[in-house]
């Protein structure tokens, strides 16, 4: 018969590696054009080797929560974006890290042409 005892576990989260993959992911999504930085009045396109700075990771009480910041394609359904960006995070980081997000908010900086 198997002994349920609790256990701590320890995990060390590089968050600019998982910022990263975030950005990787979502832009593996239809409809995105890229990552912005997140900041209204100095909006640019973040490329490949700065997409951890449209991604946000901010710790609550024993979980994480993330912000990305996107910039979509003009005249596809937002909201079928944020949907399906918010599904494919949250698939691969409860894959990768269990219980440890609990939260993902995807916002919408600005529309551009594909």
């Amino acid at each position: 018969m198997a002994n349920n005892k609790e256990k701590n576990i320890s995990i060390t989260l590089d968050v600019k590696d998982v910022a990263e993959k975030i950005g990787e992911v979502c832009l593996e999504c239809y409809g995105v054009v890229g990552l912005s930085n997140g900041n209204i009045k100095t909006l640019k396109i973040l490329t490949k080797e700065n997409l951890s700075e449209g991604v946000f990771i901010k710790k609550d009480k024993d979980h994480f929560i993330i912000d990305i910041h996107l910039i979509c394609a003009y005249g596809v359904k937002v909201t079928e974006i944020v949907n399906e960006v918010s599904k494919r995070i949250f698939y691969i980081l409860r894959k990768k890290y269990g219980e440890l997000f609990s939260k993902v908010n995807v916002y919408v900086d600005d529309l551009r042409e594909f």
